[in-house]
């Protein structure tokens, strides 16, 4: 599973920490092209497979606007 996030509206240091709190739930891989932050998700425990992708994308904006 993959979310993206825009280089202009997301901070790859926030991205990070948002990945290590979350790193109980799932293998995180953070890769970088010059417009997009990927992050890759394997290894997903079962009960929060259907909403980990959502979650994490919104805990990560929540984090933003610390």
């Amino acid at each position: 599973m993959k979310v993206n996030f825009n280089k202009k509206f997301y901070n790859l240091r926030v991205i990070k920490k948002a990945a290590r709190t979350y790193q109980g739930l799932a293998d995180f891989k953070i890769n970088q092209t010059k417009e997009l932050i990927t992050v890759s998700l394997e290894n997903i425990r079962p009960e929060v497979k259907n909403t980990i992708k959502d979650e994490f994308s919104n805990y990560v904006l929540a984090m933003m606007k610390q």
